[in-house]
């Protein structure tokens, strides 16, 4: 039996890089409704998941130990990596466009209605720049 090893590169370096899903943090309640779909997509997928949240000023200290941490998504009783990115910058649709990979998938929780919001004008232009959006239905309560 003859065995080969690449003489380039470890075979870490040679990996495709993981496939991403992103959810974009909006509020609590439709950012938890985007991370199940999320979480979802990620096990069939066999992806990670990315919670991108952009601020137009610093927060307090806790964000950076948030973003200094990797979380554990269950989807089905499977842990699916989860990292919590919050990035800064003054104008909100240029740091997302910054912020994400070229095609990425982005999720995004909103309530469902044709009124546009300004979570619905980044979508459109995110969509633009060649991002696949997907809007994860938030029922209001009622």
């Amino acid at each position: 039996m003859i065995e080969t090893k690449p003489t380039f590169g470890s075979s870490a370096q040679l990996a495709q890089p993981a496939l991403a899903i992103t959810v974009l943090y909006t509020s609590v309640r439709p950012t938890l409704a985007a991370l199940r779909r999320a979480a979802t997509l990620a096990r069939n997928l066999g992806a990670t998941i990315r919670i991108l949240n952009i601020r137009t000023a610093p927060g307090p200290l806790m964000d950076r130990e948030v973003t200094a941490k990797t979380f554990h998504t269950l989807a089905e009783g499977q842990p699916i990596p989860t990292r919590v990115e919050i990035c800064y910058g003054r104008d909100i649709v240029n740091s997302l466009l910054h912020s994400l990979s070229p095609n990425s998938i982005v999720l995004i929780g909103a309530r469902p209605g044709w009124w546009p919001s300004k979570v619905r004008r980044w979508a459109k232009l995110l969509s633009r720049n060649g991002h696949h959006i997907v809007f994860v239905p938030v029922e209001s309560n009622s």
